[in-house]
């Protein structure tokens, strides 16, 4: 009897060491998905954050209400050089005048002060404000090149991490590709077609946002960000009748955050006011006013990407 006591009282704490296993196994792996989910959920969010910058950029659109212009001047500033016995020559003097000069500084036994100018570089800056009724219509190119190399350099590793949360293998490797052909437009410094690409790579974020775990205000405010993108890129061809298609799509996308049950009571007020913003970019094809859509673009955008 005694035999079968030990045998079972060995075989309980098996169990309870495999149970403590299991669960210690099960936190890990939870743990280790979370912050997969939280790593590639920053990349995409960087990502967003990028595209959009070079949407903007497209007609010089500041988020913020002031640019900082930098100009660079030459100043010359004084220098005072002491030496003894030495005189300076200032026009055409002399050289009777100047041996009595120098005869009368030895005899006072005093030194002259000799002045040598130096040019020195100096960075002026000035704030202006930034409308899109004053900003110039001259796109900043070498901004957009330098944009796109910076995301080149995280691409490796974020191409490898979409990987690990079972994206689709030919939507990382069209998504590659529609990178190198924006290359390709803004390296031609042509406009509509860096639009066009813009829009086509821009697609795969709502794609990706869709294997993330995270809230479902971000992934509609993604896809209504893809559709105003897209009306936004038809602007420069006059395609009223798109844009309004475009738009009309972005608000119904939009809506389901309305009645939403999974919207934080925190964020009620911004998805509202958002809502009315949208509308209101909407009700401009109406008037097909480019710069009053960029105005109300620009303002949305910020509102949106707040929340």
């Amino acid at each position: 009897m005694r035999k079968f006591k030990i045998i079972a009282y060995v075989l309980l704490v098996f169990a309870i060491i495999g149970i403590i296993l299991t669960v210690y196994s099960n936190a890990t792996q939870q743990n280790q998905e979370s912050t997969k989910n939280e790593k590639v959920l920053a990349e995409i969010k960087y990502l967003d954050s990028k595209l959009v910058d070079l949407f903007n950029n497209m007609n010089n659109i500041e988020t913020r209400n002031y640019r900082i212009y930098t100009d660079t001047t030459e100043e010359s500033k004084s220098s005072e050089v002491t030496g003894e016995g030495n005189s300076s020559k200032q026009g055409e003097n002399s050289k009777g005048s100047s041996d009595s000069q120098s005869d009368k500084e030895k005899e006072n036994g005093s030194s002259s002060n000799l002045e040598s100018q130096k040019n020195e570089t100096v960075e002026n800056y000035e704030m202006t404000q930034a409308g899109i009724l004053t900003s110039s219509k001259n796109i900043d190119w070498k901004a957009n090149k330098n944009e796109l190399e910076l995301i080149y350099t995280s691409i490796p590793t974020i191409t490898l991490d979409l990987y690990k949360i079972n994206i689709a293998q030919d939507d990382i490797l069209n998504f590659n590709k529609e990178i190198d052909n924006l290359t390709t437009s803004v390296e031609t410094e042509d406009k509509q077609k860096t639009l066009n690409t813009l829009v086509k790579v821009y697609e795969y974020i709502p794609k990706f946002v869709q294997n993330v775990d995270c809230d479902i205000t971000y992934k509609t405010i993604i896809e209504t960000k893809f559709d105003i993108f897209k009306a936004y890129s038809n602007l420069e061809t006059d395609n009223w009748k798109e844009i309004n298609n475009n738009m009309t799509s972005a608000v119904e996308k939009y809506t389901t955050l309305l009645t939403s049950s999974e919207v934080n009571n925190n964020k009620q007020a911004s998805v509202n006011k958002g809502y009315v913003m949208l509308n209101e970019l909407k009700n401009v094809v109406d008037t097909k006013d480019k710069d009053v859509f960029l105005i109300k673009y620009k303002n949305l955008l910020e509102e949106i990407n707040n929340m």
